[in-house]
């Protein structure tokens, strides 16, 4: 289980979502790298019960995924993945970037 995430193929900064340059060296250059888990920094319940979770990317950014297949809290390791239909068990889901709306992979 994994979830894609951009590279910057000229300094090699991850980032999710995808950018169109990188902020850190302004090249346009990007790789997909796989990242097979993150860090749970904070989780919040939404008032329709949805999980969410500040997850840790180790080397990379913070972001905000979806914890689904039960509870998670601060400290907990989850792995990460793309695709909600394909997965069983307790990871957090980040939205495939190349299905995102406005996003470049």
């Amino acid at each position: 289980m994994s979830a894609a995430i951009q590279k910057c193929l000229s300094c090699g900064n991850l980032f999710f979502p995808a950018r169109l340059f990188c902020p850190e060296c302004g090249r346009e250059n990007f790789s997909t790298e796989l990242v097979e888990h993150a860090d749970v920094a904070e989780t919040t319940r939404l008032a329709d019960g949805t999980l969410l979770a500040t997850l840790r990317i180790p080397g990379g950014p913070s972001v905000v995924g979806r914890v689904t297949g039960g509870p998670a809290s601060s400290g907990d390791r989850l792995p990460l993945a793309n695709n909600l239909s394909t997965t069983r068990g307790v990871y957090a889901y980040l939205p495939d970037p190349s299905q995102t709306s406005g996003q470049q992979p």
